[in-house]
């Protein structure tokens, strides 16, 4: 089941929530606590992070409410993995016999509850595709009487890097600061901070066509806005590998995307870019960059160094 298409009348005792976009689970879970009496939401809603007590949890989750009325438990394991067999035991028992008024969601990104899956019902929060997202923007302002240019929600997608809670935030800001009802692509430009990840498949554009003086700008433009040298040249090579198997690999872009744990779009990206490059440039490139990487976490150069490296290679291969 797809968090878009989600519907919380008769709710499952449990769900498990996968998917990295922070706004669709929301979505979710503002829906299931739509199934709680408002005055009873304090009292009926709770929420635990990872390093939350699991036999807490479970005992919270099995009791029945005292009102009769649904209780919603949120629970989201550690990052890490590291769950104790006696916990793992734990919600094993409870997700086989949950508790009839109690709905029990776990929020899953890294699959750490794998072993649940086939006792509970999945929910994907994963971002869905652009077309989705532009038709989603352009009736989050007609909702309040505006109206958006399909190259400004595009624009806007792209920038906020398909993160839907982001996308709402800007979406706010174009509202009070425009100054006609019709929001333009100059406006999101105007308004809207490029996500660093894009800003980079720019760099990394730009590189490809061996164009010096756009590659130095954004380069600019990143280093002037904090990021450091060491974090843009692992963004870097992360792209450089995605393209790589985008020529190498027969997998849909949706398969390489979960291959990877990344949104569709960067690998759509990547097949893109890979029309810039051979089979043998992307294989040097890649080489070079890790060569680079090495260089920077050996101490033999500095991060902005290792960087500026990277890039004379790029721009020289």
């Amino acid at each position: 089941m797809n968090a878009v298409e989600f519907d919380a009348d008769n709710p499952c005792p449990v769900y498990i929530l996968r998917g990295g976009d922070a706004y669709l689970k929301d979505v979710v879970i503002k829906k299931l606590k739509g199934v709680i009496p408002v005055d009873l939401v304090d009292m009926n809603y709770l929420r635990y992070e990872e390093d939350a007590s699991v036999s807490e949890i479970v005992s919270n989750a099995d009791a029945f409410s005292f009102s009769g009325e649904k209780k919603v438990v949120v629970y989201r394991p550690p990052k890490s993995g590291k769950i104790s067999d006696d916990d793992k035991n734990r919600l094993a028992e409870y997700v086989k016999n949950p508790c009839e008024t109690t709905v029990l969601v776990l929020d899953d990104d890294n699959s750490v509850l794998k072993f649940l899956d086939k006792y509970a019902e999945i929910v994907s929060a994963a971002s869905p595709g652009e077309a989705f997202v532009v038709r989603w923007v352009n009736n989050l302002f007609l909702r309040d009487g505006f109206s958006i240019e399909r190259q400004a929600a595009e624009t806007l997608v792209r920038h906020c890097n398909f993160d839907m809670m982001r996308i709402g935030v800007e979406s706010e800001k174009l509202k009070n600061y425009a100054e006609t009802k019709n929001i333009r692509a100059l406006d999101v430009a105007e308004c809207v901070a490029p996500d660093t990840e894009m800003q980079v498949f720019e760099l990394t554009n730009y590189l490809a066509k061996k164009d010096n003086k756009n590659s130095l700008r954004i380069y600019n433009i990143l280093l002037n806005r904090g990021e450091s040298p060491a974090f843009l040249l692992s963004v870097i090579v992360s792209q450089f590998r995605r393209i790589m198997h985008a020529m190498l690999s027969d997998l849909s872009d949706a398969e390489l995307s979960a291959v990877f744990k990344v949104k569709e779009y960067p690998i759509t990206a990547a097949r893109r870019l890979s029309a810039n490059f051979t089979k043998l440039r992307v294989k040097k490139i890649v080489d070079k960059l890790i060569e680079c990487e090495y260089l920077f976490k050996s101490g033999a150069v500095n991060e902005k160094a290792a960087l500026e490296l990277s890039f004379a290679y790029m721009l020289a291969v």
